[in-house]
């Protein structure tokens, strides 16, 4: 169960903004790793996702590990400029403009519990929020020469693209796995959830990996034969497995567009990253409706159910009190009959009494 941080310098908050900076960095690096549209450019950028987990899950104060991590990032990469400042500001602000919307409008932790929570969550985490970041990266790189505005708009909206796209794939799935204890799945649960994680992988393989190149020639394996795999962890499980699913599909998806594998590839790679992020953000932001609409179904059905069990046990008890009030009635009238029995053969005995006091009353 996640807990929110709090004003104390306790060894376990240090510790907690220790490890949030340290996942930030590798997450940045790895998301630099695969920029091949621009220095900075990655495709998805997760590092966007994890900040809008930690803020969410963990409050506000955790901004100078969010800070700290696009600072160490930023230096590595280009030493100390202006962007090495401003950017992991603008990060930073990002993060905590998508958690307050999110917390505010969406029910925060339990945004994925309803599809309308999923769909304002991918409206004001994944599109509203990850507008600041770019809109401020290119603004630092005109005011300072290194780019102008023409021909950046498509510079502007895969910047965009990627860290929304990245804060869909990361958040949702960070944020149920620490938010609270999950429903422990038995075996037969486990054993089908292990059949569509291997068959999942198996299509991803055949549709991002090398045979894609062979037989998406003659378009005989596409990428929505993944999709099949998405609705069945969305109807059969909870929205943590759903949004795991979603995980290694996209994770698939990005290494074979990377390599040059899958349906995603076109001449232009700007092209292809809208693309894949396009997939990505349509695909994802579908699965996790689904799959809270589910739940959603689920829980209305377990209350309507215990409704039932309620009535069905106040009918049983009426109905036993019934009976209980019918045998004493019974049992009532029994009594009154006897009574009156009683009162009659009274009434006789007095009546013959008297005539053999008064037998001379009775010749005349």
């Amino acid at each position: 169960m996640f807990k929110k941080l709090d004003n104390s310098l306790s060894p376990k908050n240090l510790v907690l903004l220790a490890v949030t900076t340290l996942i930030y960095f590798l997450a940045a690096k790895l998301g630099l790793s695969t920029a091949f549209v621009h220095p900075r450019g990655a495709p998805i950028w997760m590092s966007a996702g994890i900040s809008v987990a930690a803020f969410i899950l963990f409050g506000y104060r955790v901004w100078p590990a969010i800070f700290i991590g696009g600072l160490l990032d930023h230096f590595t990469a280009q030493g100390f400029v202006i962007n090495t400042l401003l950017i992991p500001a603008a990060c930073t602000l990002e993060g905590i403009t998508a958690a307050y919307l999110v917390n505010k409008f969406a029910e925060g932790a339990k945004a994925f519990d309803t599809g309308k929570g999923v769909l304002r969550f991918a409206l004001f985490a994944c599109i509203c929020a990850p507008a600041i970041n770019p809109v401020v990266g290119l603004g630092i790189d005109y005011f300072t020469g290194n780019t102008n505005l023409v021909g950046s708009g498509f510079r502007l909206l895969t910047w965009w693209l990627a860290y929304g796209v990245g804060t869909l794939m990361a958040a949702p799935f960070l944020i149920l796995l620490l938010r609270a204890s999950h429903r422990r799945l038995d075996l037969r649960g486990f054993g089908e959830l292990t059949v569509l994680l291997l068959g999942l992988m198996f299509i991803c393989l055949l549709v991002f990996g090398p045979l894609s190149l062979s037989l998406n020639k003659n378009h005989v394996v596409q990428v929505w034969l993944c999709v099949p795999f998405l609705i069945w962890a969305a109807f059969r499980f909870s929205p943590l497995e759903a949004a795991g699913t979603t995980l290694i599909l996209f994770g698939s998806a990005i290494w074979g567009t990377l390599h040059g594998y899958g349906s995603f590839m076109a001449k232009n790679r700007t092209a292809s990253v809208i693309l894949l992020d396009t997939f990505v953000g349509v695909i994802g932001t579908m699965t996790l409706v689904l799959a809270a609409m589910v739940l959603e179904h689920r829980r209305i059905e377990e209350k309507l159910l215990a409704k039932q069990d309620r009535l069905q046990e106040a009918s049983e008890r009426k109905t036993r009190d019934l009976v209980v009030t019918v045998q004493a009635l019974d049992v009532e009238a029994t009594c009154h009959a006897q009574t009156k029995r009683a009162l009659r053969e009274i009434q006789e005995r007095s009546h013959r009494l008297g005539e053999s006091i008064n037998p001379e009353g009775k010749r005349q």
